[in-house]
């Protein structure tokens, strides 16, 4: 649990950054921090980024899969069309596993899903 608080305080402080380009470093810097090697969670599968995921312990991998899920969604925030929408697309589908298999219920996790959804419907 402390690796995932300290994670979310790190991930607030980045969104916190006045300019975005100082964000994106900063999000880039958590991919590496927490996850692993930023260009390949960017050009993996969802199925590639879980397989990743694998190698570390089995108690930290919920929590880093909803990191992984958490930075492709803040990061589509700080990016456009249609790179956006497709973090966006990739990190609905791990916030859905996080979610059905996490013994923790998150109103948050389930506000970001509805509005992934909703984004994702009306750019179709």
């Amino acid at each position: 649990m402390r690796l995932i608080r300290e994670f979310f305080a790190a991930l607030q402080r980045a969104l916190e950054k006045p300019e975005i380009e100082d964000r994106t470093k900063a999000i880039h810097q958590l991919y590496l921090q927490y996850l692993g090697d930023y260009e390949f969670y960017q050009n993996a599968t969802v199925e590639e980024a879980i397989e990743a995921i694998s190698h570390f312990p089995e108690e930290q991998r919920l929590y880093r899969l909803e990191m992984l899920a958490e930075l492709y969604y803040a990061e589509a925030g700080v990016r456009v069309h249609p790179i956006g929408e497709t973090l966006l697309q990739r990190a609905l589908p791990l916030f859905e596993y996080v979610d059905k298999h996490s013994k923790l219920y998150s109103f948050d996790r389930k506000r970001k899903m509805e509005e992934i959804q909703h984004r994702i419907h009306h750019t179709e």
